[in-house]
């Protein structure tokens, strides 16, 4: 542990007594002042309702107050895992929606929207392919990119486009049980450089569960693979600078089974990864947002370590500079 990285704020977003979770979080490029956040969230009766709306909260970074409250829903649709990408003027929102249908059979797709101003959004499109779920794409040299993964094909591929239009298949099978013989990727967090260079972390759920670290250069479609030995779930990156990054997400115990929700230094030349911290979390947790402001990290995750309510929270990390 860095005694010199500290948790100074820890402030909860989102009302009490109702599920809120998977959590993402973006400096808002249309605040002048650079005073606030914008986060969203997923808002339902349980984990797995069918009931799911996306809150986007604009948050100030001084208070941690919620300034204003923007509801997204779709009739007789959950709509989950909500993430926000900037692409110089746009910020878009993209989240997963399942729908039921009368046979009590699953439908899903992508939906996006985006905003000009941080205060009002368009209307809703629809993107991806139909059981495909494109986690948290990233804008690079005038496009977004963004792994894909669907339970029953047991492997990611990496789609392009914009999400606001259509995005396709770039790479199919990137990483999976056949090709390297470690099963069920999923949840990714993607990253790009100022030279096109792309990191990734990549959530799995099957074998030994351990996260896996890539890399690749344009065009994307030769990866260089590295399993990091640990389970990292929801995970979240951001960039401190070109070897080195801040990771999020959760960890379980093993023996214990006990879970929480942690940051990690992650020293890309030495493969190594080191936590730094273990936020205040347990239970149903994880699913963080990360916001790098010279040495502050805002943080928003959920967790339901406060009368096993799932809850949304803003967290505030000093000492990061210490870290360069």
């Amino acid at each position: 542990m860095n005694k010199k990285i500290k948790l100074v704020e820890i402030c909860r977003i989102s009302p009490p007594a109702i599920h809120a979770a998977f959590t993402d979080l973006i400096d808002n490029p249309f605040d002048k002042s650079s005073n606030s956040l914008l986060c969203c969230y997923r808002q339902a009766t349980n984990h797995v309702s069918r009931d799911g709306v996306i809150v986007i909260l604009t948050v100030s970074k001084k208070t941690s107050e919620v300034v204003s409250k923007v509801l997204v829903n779709e009739p007789g649709t959950d709509l989950r895992d909500p993430k926000l990408m900037f692409d110089g003027h746009r910020i878009i929102l993209t989240a997963f929606a399942k729908t039921i249908d009368e046979n009590d059979q699953a439908h899903t797709k992508m939906l996006s929207i985006f905003t000009t101003t941080g205060k009002s959004w368009s209307s809703k499109h629809w993107f991806g392919d139909d059981g495909w779920w494109i986690w948290k794409p990233q804008w690079t040299n005038n496009k977004a990119f963004g792994f894909a993964y669907h339970r029953p094909a047991d492997y990611i591929s990496l789609y392009e486009g914009d999400p606001t239009r259509a995005m396709r298949i770039h790479k199919a099978n990137v990483f999976g049980l056949a090709k390297n013989n470690k099963g069920f990727p999923n949840e990714s967090a993607l990253l790009f450089d100022a030279e096109g260079q792309a990191t990734a972390f990549i959530r799995r759920d099957s074998d030994t569960f351990s996260a896996q670290f890539g890399t690749s250069r344009p065009p994307y479609t030769k990866w260089n693979w590295h399993d990091l030995g640990i389970y990292i779930g929801g995970p979240c990156a951001v960039a401190l600078t070109a070897t080195t990054y801040l990771v999020a997400g959760r960890h379980v115990d093993w023996e214990k089974r006990a879970f929480s929700t942690c940051v990690w230094h992650f020293d890309a030349t030495k493969k190594e990864l080191t936590r730094l911290l273990t936020m205040p979390s347990s239970g149903d947790t994880s699913y963080p947002g990360l916001v790098l402001d010279n040495d502050l990290l805002y943080i928003s995750y959920y967790s339901s370590h406060i009368d096993n309510q799932a809850r949304v929270y803003l967290g505030k990390i000093e000492g990061i500079k210490t870290l360069f």
